[in-house]
């Protein structure tokens, strides 16, 4: 990295320590003069205290969780009348009006259990708390329990069950926005606690850095979030949140080891001897006085189905936070991972499905390093206004070796810095204003870019209205400034309007349109490199992406039915321009690949996700996505898209201890590749549509002190089902495993 590009890192770093401190000075001698609202939580028919319920005070930040006791504590709340919210997995939402007169106000509140799993927890589609019901676009949850139960080591394997969602390789694609180019410029965004986490070399997704076991539950926003996260939200916003530490010490371990059944074809046993996976994960967490600390480690080894394709993994994680008085509090993060494996790109015919081609060295390796670290200052200034302050730097690094020595034609080391700045404000009971500045500058020094400096400038605001007669409103306008290089500067405007309306206590309507963007990679504009047989050559004339969605939905969740049941149904249209596609470029004798803006295209579809509670013992789930891509300029198909997504869970309960679990995932053949790969790969173009069944079983005991040990077994592709995600890439056969979990 040039000393230019180090530069202006260290001014904006001490500029951004510099603005956190006098913050924090302030914010340390701050006290507010208000109520303190305490309650209890019990249970409407057994009457006994409900713990890990999310209460929150509407139209503001004040908030807290209720405790083993079913106790719970909001402080410096204003006096008057105010709604409180009550959200817990497993109960009904509810909603009490409250009048603070006195220093000290005691609320009880009774839920009203339910056996259907409805997580109607809080989300951050715009930005600030807010409940599910009230955000005008469809967001889909994965909970920590989901996490663990399926085995899940790497975020991918998470969003592989959410309705809507493929993963090919390491891109995300929500709804049909991203296609497949090799883990370059992923068109959604990822975030663990409001701090992005893309690469600032190919601005891609790094699954392999997150830490599984500190993630409390995952929010997956469906359509263009630009106007409030800039770049990369194109296609819609991944949100990762790690979880709360509470006063006792909360300590888990989890070990997992299994393996990969041999293939029925016997030119697909690249080995015959049964392929091993493992790995183990620890955390702990614990507060002591004003300060909570909570720290997790992992590591994982896979010999994988496939020959040359063997890794080992290993990721530390470590979160403190300073709680500096009743209305400040200062959150430090840190994450280090690593990978070291072999790199399989594609197969060797569909022969050899499981084998590299031959031309392929054995000896060279693939290392990659990532390393992120953030700083967030959160401030309660008044009663109905807060601020918060993150400032982090995100850097990755990767190098093929050959015989442990380094390959210079293709390594890469990139700084990816972000400092966001945003104030939340109830500027009346009905009105919410939520404002900020956001600064980005992605910084590469690489053999196969060069040295390159892109930095983005952003504001933006949104403000939500809650109609007396029921409706909220949601505006919002984002102004992005990107410089790359010496290339010319360029403003993007990202506007957003929604509308999300209780018609009844049991029905909802959504609706929203809104424009989203995506500045090319430097990768894409600058790469030059061979991979495999492929050249790739740099488009420095590269324009940004952008989108227009649009959204209809409705979610109904009756009462008094003898059968509980959770309904949602969106209708979606996503106007696609620019977008940034690798092709090969016929006119030069050496057909290398290039990046380039050539496709108007249009997706319109539908989505409906329903769940139920046949008994307390049955409990049901399945959404279905059906799709129309179609690339508007070539007229056909959209290239590397579905038309039909189906995901299924059923959970059976026979006897206490006993936990069973199926899940079923469908995609229909992809109908459209690059034919252009046929002379390259052999048999590149063999695809199928996928079934993928999942079993697993999971016996759970409970000792007198609290703590819990599960034992479980888990089938993946259990019926051994054959098929591709990537062009040329075996997708992961069966594989069994025994995982033993301490809580």
């Amino acid at each position: 990295m040039t000393m230019l590009h180090h530069s202006v890192i260290m001014k904006l770093s001490i500029r951004t320590m510099v603005v956190v401190a006098l913050f924090c000075c302030v914010a340390a001698t701050v006290k507010l003069v208000a109520s303190d609202v305490r309650g209890l939580i019990t249970d409407r028919k057994s009457g006994d205290p409900v713990s890990g319920v999310t209460v929150r005070l509407a139209t503001t930040r004040l908030g807290a969780v209720s405790d083993s006791a079913g106790r719970f504590v909001i402080k410096n709340v204003p006096k008057g009348t105010h709604t409180i919210e009550f959200n817990r997995i497993g109960y009904r939402p509810t909603k009490i009006v409250a009048t603070i007169r006195l220093d000290q106000e005691d609320v009880v509140c009774t839920l009203l259990p339910t056996d259907l799993q409805v997580q109607d927890v809080i989300v951050s589609a715009n930005r600030r708390v807010q409940a599910v019901q009230d955000v005008p676009i469809s967001v889909s949850t994965v909970s920590a329990v989901d996490l663990d139960q399926r085995n899940i080591t790497r975020l991918d394997d998470a969003l592989r069950y959410v309705s809507g969602v493929t993963v090919v390789k390491d891109q995300v694609n929500i709804r049909g926005s991203s296609g497949f180019a090799l883990g370059v410029g992923n068109r959604a965004m990822v975030l663990i606690d409001g701090f992005p986490l893309m690469s600032g070399d190919n601005g891609d997704i790094k699954f392999d850095v997150l830490p599984v076991t500190d993630i409390e539950h995952i929010e997956v926003i469906k359509g263009a979030g630009s106007a409030l996260y800039g770049t990369g939200a194109l296609g819609g916003v991944v949100s990762l949140f790690t979880k709360k530490v509470t006063d006792q010490a909360d300590m888990s371990a989890r070990v997992y080891l299994g393996g990969y059944t041999l293939p029925r074809y016997a030119s697909w046993r690249y080995s015959e001897s049964i392929p091993i996976q493992g790995g183990a994960d620890v955390r702990y967490a614990k507060r002591f006085g004003d300060v909570t600390i909570s720290a997790s480690a992992g590591i994982r080894t896979d010999q994988s189905y496939r020959d040359f394709d063997a890794s080992t993994r290993g990721v530390l994680f470590a979160k403190g936070t300073w709680h500096m008085s009743d209305v400040s509090q200062l959150t430090l993060f840190g994450l280090y991972a690593l990978h070291v494996g072999e790199n399989f790109l594609y197969w060797q015919d569909l022969q050899h499905a499981t084998r590299p081609p031959t031309s392929q060295d054995p000896d060279q390796m693939l290392q990659s390093e990532k390393a992120a670290s953030a700083l967030e200052w959160q401030w309660i200034a008044d009663n109905h206004t807060s601020v918060i302050v993150r400032t982090g730097l995100f850097r990755t690094h990767f190098e093929n070796t050959l015989n442990n020595v380094t390959l210079d034609s293709n390594t890469s080391t990139a700084y990816a810095w972000n400092t966001d700045v945003m104030v939340t404000s109830s500027l009346s009971n009905a009105f919410t204003l939520t404002a900020g500045m956001n600064g980005r500058v992605n910084s590469v020094s690489a053999d196969i870019y060069g040295s390159q400096l892109q930095t983005i400038g952003s504001l933006f605001a949104q403000g939500e209205y809650a109609f007396p007669s029921g409706p909220i409103v949601t505006a919002g306008l984002r102004v992005d400034h990107e410089k790359t290089a010496s290339l010319s500067p360029h403003l993007e405007y990202s506007p957003k309007l929604g509308m999300s309306w209780a018609l009844s206590p049991t029905t909802t309507v959504r609706a929203s349109v809104g424009r989203g963007f995506r500045a090319p990679a430097i990768a894409e504009r600058y790469a030059k490199i061979r991979y495999g047989p492929f050249q790739v050559r740099p488009n420095p004339d590269l324009l940004a992406e952008s989108s227009w969605s649009y959204e209809a939905g409705i979610h109904w969740t009756p009462a008094d039915v003898a059968i509980p049941i959770d309904l949602d149904l969106a209708v979606f249209n996503n106007e696609l321009f620019n977008l940034i596609e690798p092709r090969f470029d016929v006119n030069d004798p050496n057909v290398p690949i290039v990046f380039l803006n050539i496709t108007r295209a249009r997706i319109i579809g539908t989505e409906l996700t329903v769940k139920s509670a046949l008994s307390k013992a049955l409990m049901f789930e399945s959404g279905l996505t059906l799709m129309l891509p179609r690339d508007l300029v070539l007229n056909q198909t959209l290239k590397y898209r579905n038309n039909v997504l189906w995901y299924s869970r059923c959970i059976v309960k026979p006897v206490d201890p006993l936990s069973l679990q199926v899940e079923y995932r469908f995609q229909n053949r992809v109908e459209n590749i690059d034919n252009s790969l046929e002379a390259f790969i052999p048999d590149a173009d063999q695809r199928v549509p996928s079934h993928v069944v999942d079993v697993r079983a999971f016996w759970t005991f409970s000792t007198q002190s609290g703590a819990a040990l599960q034992l479980g077994i888990i089938a993946k592709n259990v019926l051994d089902y054959y098929y591709t995600e990537a062009v040329a890439n075996l997708s992961p056969t069966r594989s069994i495993a025994l995982q033993i979990e301490y809580r």
